[in-house]
């Protein structure tokens, strides 16, 4: 037993200047991956802009430092025969690590294809498979998300490619809508003069699509109108609502209600009248 730890001790003794060597080595790779990030990443985003290609590029270089430096660190130790075995065995090797890191693989491929074709950039508000955030990285295997609650969603990259992508900020342009029911005694034509008057002289709302106002339906105790109209979110908002249905909606639904009110147009609540029969037959008896 002693000889033995004799010997370990003796190996050790005999490598440890090629482990600190290697160590050395590797963590000299991780220093200029992150040298890399800091210094030559403003290059690549003026050349790209800060969107999701450079964001992605830089991660990617990165890395190819970082595993550049292990298999360095590794050729010091002197197991560079281990990574001449692997290149010489591709075939077999290519099969049992494509089937380990299948999906690892497929979604590192499929990052390289949103980075190139650009579907979305960050802070674009998308949605896949009913998951709807806003962007907030594109990683090497993920897509990280964050929506209107504040949870954090990670997709993986090949469901972006696989699955339909919606997107509601490509151009910052999208159109709202919601109903509005008055009186059937009101006029209908002096309403929409109110509201359009309205939107048009509201600076959210875009003068181009021109907003409009529809009769809907022509109900017993109601008239439905749906207000239409059209505003670019990313334009003075400072930072775009994930669930696309906030500041804007609201606020002009509230101003619509106040208007209708102001002028005399009602909104009426719907009556339910209950009537109780008295059967002539039912006696009290004493």
């Amino acid at each position: 037993m002693k000889q033995l730890l004799n010997n370990y001790l003796e190996s050790f003794l005999e490598i440890w200047p090629k482990l600190v060597l290697a160590g050395a080595l590797w963590l000299l790779f991780i220093v200029l991956g992150k040298l890399f990030k800091r210094f030559i990443s403003p290059r690549i985003r003026k050349r790209f802009g800060y969107s999701i290609a450079s964001d992605f590029i830089m991660q990617v270089c990165a890395w190819i430092l970082y595993i550049i430096g292990f298999l360095v660190a590794l050729s010091t130790l002197g197991y560079g025969g281990i990574i001449s075995g692997i290149v010489a065995g591709a075939g077999v090797s290519a099969l049992v690590v494509g089937f380990a890191f299948k999906d690892i693989a497929e979604n590192f491929l499929a990052g390289i294809l949103l980075a190139l074709n650009r579907p979305f950039e960050i802070g674009h508000v998308i949605e896949v498979e009913s998951n709807r955030g806003r962007v907030q990285k594109l990683n090497l295997r993920n897509t990280h998300l964050r929506n209107g609650e504040g949870m954090d969603i990670f997709i993986p990259n090949a469901t972006l490619i696989k699955s339909t992508l919606i997107n509601y900020t490509l151009d910052g342009l999208i159109r709202f809508d919601f109903v509005v029911g008055i009186a059937p005694e009101m006029d209908i034509h002096t309403t929409r003069k109110l509201v359009l008057k309205y939107m048009e002289e509201n600076p959210d709302i875009l003068k181009s699509p021109k907003p409009n106002i529809l009769v809907k339906e022509l109900g017993v105790s109601t008239v439905d109108l749906q207000v239409m109209f059209w505003s670019d979110i990313l334009k003075g908002q400072g930072t775009v609502d994930s669930d696309l249905r906030g500041s804007i909606k609201s606020k002009v639904m509230a101003d619509v209600k106040d208007l209708l009110d102001a002028n005399g147009i009602e909104m009426p609540a719907t009556v339910v009248e209950h009537k109780m029969y008295r059967d002539s037959s039912f006696k009290l008896q004493s």
